[in-house]
């Protein structure tokens, strides 16, 4: 695909991109921007390098308020955020939206395990009770919950092709926020035996979360908490 005249690779750096997107990441409703934010500086320093690798261009950090500390890296550019757009990645309010795994992405075994990967970075959850879980979730409006569960059975499909089981999605209470939207969470573990499937086909690059299941591997089953 083109973009100011060059030729944009639809590649891994590109599936990691979109997968930061559609995750913890937006895409302006105006597309007049993007932004990645996180409490993870080490994610948005690898967001800040894929976009300058892949478009050649630089955004600007920004210090998030609110709850906790966060930050967002945001890069103002109607043109990539149209490619991107083109590319896959929703746009607005992705709790309201609608929308799929682009097809460039599900039908490339690597493409779909950095993507995964990415995913799992963002809204995935390294667990320890008796023994470690991996959680993943993601959450939308009520009226949209079907399509949601599509979504999260597009994931487990692709984790499938890893040979990586994964439990029944369930819901969770709804939500009310603060603009007056009703939402659930959508919900998946990984089960038991395919943890160290996990582990060896996809893993974590969130060093916090990859150290909690490795140490999880190493020590036994260490104390109760959650990444």
């Amino acid at each position: 695909m083109l973009l100011n005249n060059t030729e944009i690779e639809f590649d891994g750096d590109l599936a990691k991109i979109v997968s930061y997107i559609t995750f913890d990441g937006h895409l302006a409703e105006d597309l007049k921007c993007f932004y990645l934010c996180s409490k993870d500086k080490e994610m948005l320093f690898d967001f800040e390098k894929l976009i300058l690798k892949k478009f050649k261009v630089s955004g600007r950090f920004e210090k998030r308020i609110g709850i906790g500390e966060s930050y967002k890296y945001r890069v103002f550019n109607r043109e990539i955020c149209k490619f991107l757009e083109k590319a896959g990645a929703p746009r607005g309010n992705k709790t309201a939206k609608i929308f799929s795994i682009p097809a460039w992405i599900k039908t490339d075994k690597e493409f779909s395990r950095i993507y995964i990967k990415t995913a799992f970075d963002c809204e995935g959850s390294v667990w320890i009770e008796k023994a470690p879980k991996i959680r993943f979730g993601i959450w939308k409006q009520i009226n949209i919950i079907q399509d949601g569960m599509k979504f999260i059975d597009e994931i487990k499909m692709m984790l499938n092709e890893f040979d990586i089981t994964t439990t029944a999605t369930w819901l969770t209470k709804p939500n009310l926020r603060k603009k007056g939207e009703i939402t659930r969470g959508l919900y998946f573990n990984i089960r038991q035996q395919s943890l160290n499937k996990f582990s060896d086909e996809i893993g974590f690059s969130n060093r916090f979360k990859k150290g909690r299941l490795s140490l999880s591997s190493r020590l036994g089953y260490p104390q109760n908490g959650i990444v």
